[in-house]
């Protein structure tokens, strides 16, 4: 079986949003092969899962209006989405103990120390198919140049 980027026949938007605002600025494009590239790959989103849910605030749609072909969109502020599984009334309160536990054992910083560690980790393990083997070498363009001012134009 051939693994592919897509879903054949199907479109998750939702699922697409969060590839392009989370994983690929964090992974990048690059083609990952092997057992340690998948094991590196775990670690990443481990740390990535409680960094995102614990710490980013991410906004949410409150109410949408149209008025004629025109869209009115207004959002909650934004909170971490922890902020608001422990605000809903329908949690357990086991399940809501446990997670307060679990914010107050994590360390942000250690947590990016971690996305660091994988990422550069990962940054080793991209498989190199189709990549130059040796980068040209930069194009220099003297901007000093005098030519350009005596030159009329049509």
């Amino acid at each position: 079986m051939e693994g592919t980027r897509s879903r054949a026949y199907r479109k998750n938007a939702w699922v697409e949003q969060k590839n392009g605002a989370i994983v690929l600025p964090l992974v990048g494009y690059g083609r990952f092969v092997g057992a340690e590239a998948t094991a590196a790959l775990v670690r990443l989103y481990d740390s990535v899962r409680l960094h995102v849910n614990l710490f980013q605030p991410s906004f949410k749609l409150r109410e949408k209006t149209r008025i004629g072909a025109r869209v009115i969109k207004r959002y909650h502020p934004p909170v971490p989405p922890i902020e608001r599984v422990l605000a809903h009334l329908e949690v357990a309160e086991i399940d809501k103990e446990r997670l307060r536990a679990m914010l107050a054992t994590a360390d942000p910083i250690m947590l990016f120390t971690a996305i660091r560690a994988a990422q550069e980790d990962l940054s080793r393990r991209v498989d190199g198919r189709g990549a130059r083997v040796t980068p040209e070498e930069p194009v220099v363009i003297d901007l000093q140049l005098e030519s350009w001012r005596g030159a009329t134009y049509a």
